[in-house]
């Protein structure tokens, strides 16, 4: 390891360590010529992450965007990888949140457009890269405005139906459902969901690591973000990646057309208010009447099956919060989800037991295709992390 007030390779004074993690270390350094600031990353080489290693110093060099800092030297002593990087000065998302709550949404736009720039800039390298690690703790935030991305480890050149995806490195809360299916191979759309998860987290301050273990609406958990936002968090998070944005250009053209999207959205719910008051008055001839009667039973009933749901989150106990998923359950039969929220109860009150008796007893037998469900691939997989059989 590197010694404080050491120098390195005869040009870098070595500062301070300013971060560790489970690769090595990160020094502060100066350059003994110009004072100019570094970033020295001390990585120790093993035969398990060597190629992992020489991919991360690899993909640095081909960078060129200035949403990534740029490598200016790598060498090789000592049993240890040492990359000499652009210093970066600011804080992580990750810091600001936690110092500021939750950001205002034309702030949020403001770094979800840069990042989802960065991202389709590597999704556009040939071959094209995914990133794979996005979270508020890899995003900075200069003094300027400036996103930067960091900590390229774990990303991975993409080649259609070739790299698979290693569990191990992935982070929870931030990992697509699907990465956790040994069928999985590796897509752009994997970005585009942790970069909806870290949105999420800026806008309603609700840490994907804590249960409840799934995403609200974004405009459930805070009305005053805009309708069009809502719509396009909602549409990256969607667990099946079919229903996602196919790849981050579309993405990036409804950011930038949010404010049409919105009017859009608004312009809609109005229109769903006048017509239902209108059904209140009579004005409607007799068949809209009865279609829009049926659809505000359907409506309410929904409605009624949200608010189990909901109560289910605020539960106190884990019997009263199955009480109610049991009646949402009763509302909605065919729909799998109250029944795999019960089980997340369980885990919630660390039961991975009797999360797995309530799989086998009552949701297998319901949904003998349930194994296609990504939500319950993570469900799975949490069980088995906790010890349940």
């Amino acid at each position: 390891m590197l010694e404080i007030n050491s120098i390195f390779e005869n040009q870098y004074r070595i500062l301070r360590v300013i971060g560790r993690g489970g690769m090595g270390t990160v020094y502060l350094a100066e350059d003994t010529e110009d004072r100019s600031k570094w970033a020295v990353k001390e990585e120790w080489i093993t035969e398990e992450n060597r190629a992992l290693l020489t991919s991360e110093a690899e993909l640095m060099e081909r960078l060129s965007h200035p949403a990534f800092p740029r490598l200016r030297y790598k060498t090789q002593r000592d049993g240890f990888l040492y990359l000499v990087m652009e210093y970066i000065n600011g804080r992580t998302l990750e810091d600001c949140i936690k110092e500021r709550g939750r950001i205002g949404e034309a702030v949020v736009r403001d770094w979800f457009i840069q990042i989802c720039s960065a991202l389709l800039y590597l999704h556009g390298l040939e071959p094209p890269v995914v990133y794979r690690d996005l979270k508020p703790s890899n995003i900075m935030l200069e003094p300027t405005g400036q996103i930067r991305i960091i900590d390229f480890g774990i990303a991975q050149e993409y080649r259609r139906g070739g790299s698979q995806v290693d569990v191990a490195a992935l982070t929870r809360g931030y990992a697509a459902p699907e990465q956790y299916d040994s069928r999985y191979y590796l897509d752009v759309r994997t970005d585009i969901y942790a970069l909806a998860v870290t949105i999420h987290y800026l806008l309603t301050g609700k840490d994907p690591n804590k249960p409840p273990y799934h995403f609200s609406s974004v405009r459930k958990l805070r009305r005053d973000v805009s309708y069009g936002m809502d719509y396009i968090v909602k549409k990256c998070l969607q667990p099946n990646p079919d229903k996602r944005y196919r790849d981050a250009s579309r993405l990036l053209a409804d950011l930038e057309n949010l404010d049409a999207i919105d009017r859009d959205l608004r312009s809609r719910a109005k229109w769903k208010r006048i017509l239902a008051a209108s059904l209140t008055s009579g004005v409607l001839i007799l068949s809209a009447l009865a279609y829009f009667v049926s659809l505000q039973s359907r409506q309410a009933e929904m409605e009624a099956y949200y608010a189990y749901m909901e109560a289910a989150d605020q539960a106190s106990t884990a019997e009263k919060a199955a009480e109610a998923l049991s009646q949402a359950i009763q509302m909605a039969p065919d729909n799998p989800e109250a029944y795999i929220r019960t089980a997340e109860v369980y885990l919630k009150y660390q039961d991975p037991e009797r999360a797995a008796d309530y799989i086998r007893e009552e949701i297998l037998p319901h949904f003998p295709d349930i194994y296609e469900n990504a939500e319950f691939l993570v469900l799975i997989q949490q069980i088995e992390e906790l010890g349940g059989n």
